[in-house]
């Protein structure tokens, strides 16, 4: 018998990053919509997310996937001195999708952005689900480690409710942080430890991409003239000089790891590094700095 899933990524496309000059062009356009088109249809995703777009991007997006069933939902609007910068693609055969709210808080007069939430409705169970895109603050800005503090507590107490009562909660972002960061680990309450989920699936989210942290590769003396070694979904230099990052990150309610007919299946949920993707990630001249990643939950009674 085969199982019912679903599946779902998440992609930071570099387009229109915040208080940066716009990337938008003809080229980048084209290129970055033909693989989004591949992960869709490669993967068999019901839904990407995205962040670092305008509606202008997601409009001219919408025209390369022209003759696809694809629908665009732009989600970006200024709040306060920021502003949201999601949006999301879908397939309307298998899911239905709505925009909930936005969340924030505001901390002396600034606007914290925490996320956006979405419902996301499997047309062949009815099943719902809560999704939350997030695109937390820059590790660039010194205000940022405050920000992310914020948005992570902020978050955390805006879906305390929806956790007790034993509803299904993805969060998908680009947290700017690590799996091992306070933000993540302690003020979001995402942990690596299954048992612990499993034990407190109301308290505690899984955190499947602790396993992006070490590299792809596996060193020998074979190795020594490779050049580079990816890990994470992030390639940049920090001031610490480190070149990979696991900043783009899903993370799942307790439920999904047992208590419920749905299932993680943690094996498919991983980081995209396919081609065009690895040539683009570590071509300096591209504007991709980011990878994808991708998830699978698996209905089964």
């Amino acid at each position: 018998m085969r199982l019912h899933n679903l599946k779902f990524g998440w992609w930071n496309v570099s387009l229109s990053p915040p208080r940066a000059k716009t990337k938008g062009s003809p080229e980048n356009y084209q290129s970055i919509s033909r693989i989004l088109v591949e992960i869709l249809i490669k993967h068999d995703l019901s839904l990407i997310g995205v962040c670092e777009v305008s509606s202008n991007d997601m409009d001219q997006i919408q025209i390369h996937f022209q003759g696809t069933p694809y629908q665009v939902l732009p989600l970006d609007h200024k709040v306060g001195r920021t502003k949201f910068d999601t949006a999301v693609i879908y397939d309307p055969r298998r899911v239905c999708v709505s925009h909930e709210v936005d969340l924030k808080r505001t901390e002396r007069g600034q606007v914290i952005k925490l996320g956006q939430a979405l419902q996301v409705i499997d047309l062949k169970e009815a099943d719902k689900f809560n999704l939350i895109l997030c695109h937390w603050a820059s590790r660039i800005t010194s205000s940022g480690e405050s920000k992310r503090k914020l948005a992570a507590q902020g978050l955390y107490d805006a879906v305390r409710d929806m956790m007790r009562n034993d509803e299904h909660i993805i969060i998908m972002g680009d947290f700017n942080a690590s799996p091992y960061d306070s933000v993540m680990l302690e003020e979001l309450n995402a942990t690596r430890c299954h048992e612990a989920v499993r034990r407190h699936p109301t308290e505690l989210f899984y955190n499947p991409f602790w396993r992006a942290l070490p590299s792809k590769e596996v060193y020998n003396y074979t190795m020594r003239d490779t050049p580079h070694f990816p890990s994470g979904s992030h390639r940049y230099q920090d001031p610490c000089g480190q070149y990979w990052h696991t900043f783009d990150q899903m993370v799942f309610s307790g439920n999904f790891l047992g208590p419920s007919e749905w299932h993680l299946n943690e094996s498919t949920t991983r980081t995209l590094f396919d081609e065009p993707l690895e040539s683009s990630i570590l071509d300096n001249k591209s504007i991709i700095d980011h990878l994808p990643v991708v998830c699978e939950i698996v209905k089964h009674p």
